[in-house]
């Protein structure tokens, strides 16, 4: 049994008009043509649904009992065309987003929210990572866009600048180095607090360091931000971090910077995607917006 939306429409009529010539008019069918689907109608649900009274036709309990039922499937049906047909239909939907920990965090989050309620019908499913995480994301097609902060080198994915960042190294307002300009020479041998392994922040600092041989002691891991920057309010070292996350502390004299010669800590965060996915329309719009907005 296979019940048309044609069918329903034409009952629905025939119930609210009484007669299936009005009933008629209303649905652009001949009269014949609207008798004769209903006949099916009832046919295949093997009931009657109608009682004839003079001249018109009453729903009888069978009838009352779909009548409900016809009235909200119809309507059903009007809502998914409106939500289709309406100019913010390709803007609706969720986006799976993947970002790395410094852009996730200080970036993307506060532009997720902002898309959505400018286009309140889509949804963007921010999923914080490392780096390494994003593309693995990316790879498996969990998310559909992803931005980071390190190198990807794999081929399936295609790799665009996004915005640049800068690093700063920074320590405890107390310590010796603090505000101050130094030879990379000088820290040599100093502690320091890093990002765990994948992290695109690690990756670009130890590089770096390695070129002006400042041969960094790794003495903390951790993989936020936050517990980086508590752990060197608590003299356990030297750290690096993007200066989107050091801002407040900054203002508030809760850390000390250190400036080393020769060492340039401008780096580019990227956005990607996998070659094999193509973008979709709410993406697009989302990528826009957040590069007209950030």
């Amino acid at each position: 049994m296979r019940i048309t939306l044609k069918q329903l429409t034409i009952f629905e009529a025939v119930a609210r008009s009484g007669q299936v010539a009005r009933a008629a008019e209303m649905v652009n069918l001949s009269a014949p043509a609207t008798s004769m689907a209903l006949s099916e109608l009832e046919k295949q649900l093997d009931a009657r649904l109608f009682e004839r009274v003079g001249n018109r036709l009453r729903l009888n309990s069978q009838g009352s009992l779909l009548l409900p039922l016809a009235t909200e499937a119809l309507q059903k049906f009007d809502q998914i065309e409106h939500l289709f047909s309406s100019p913010e239909a390709e803007f609706s939907g969720t986006l799976n987003v993947s970002a790395s920990s410094t852009i996730g965090n200080f970036m993307l989050a506060k532009s997720a929210v902002a898309f959505c309620q400018q286009y309140t019908r889509a949804q963007v499913d921010l999923d914080i990572d490392n780096t390494q995480g994003v593309i693995k994301s990316i790879l498996e097609f969990r998310s559909e866009i992803g931005f980071i902060e390190g190198q990807c080198l794999d081929s399936r994915i295609k790799v665009e600048a996004w915005h640049k960042d800068r690093l700063l190294i920074f320590c405890h307002p107390a310590h010796p180095l603090a505000g101050k300009h130094v030879s990379p020479k000088s820290l040599q041998g100093q502690s320091w607090v890093m990002r765990e392994e994948g992290s695109g922040t690690r990756d670009y600092f130890i590089n770096a360091a390695n070129a002006l041989d400042m041969q960094p002691v790794e003495r903390f891991i951790f993989r936020t931000p936050d517990a980086i920057k508590q752990a060197v309010k608590q003299g356990a070292g030297l750290a690096v971090l993007s200066e989107l996350t050091l801002e407040k502390e900054i203002n508030r004299k809760e850390l000390g910077i250190i400036e080393v010669d020769g060492l340039l800590l401008e780096r580019q965060f990227y956005r990607i995607h996998h070659k094999s996915r193509k973008s979709t329309p709410l993406c697009d719009k989302f990528v826009g917006f957040c590069s007209n907005t950030l």
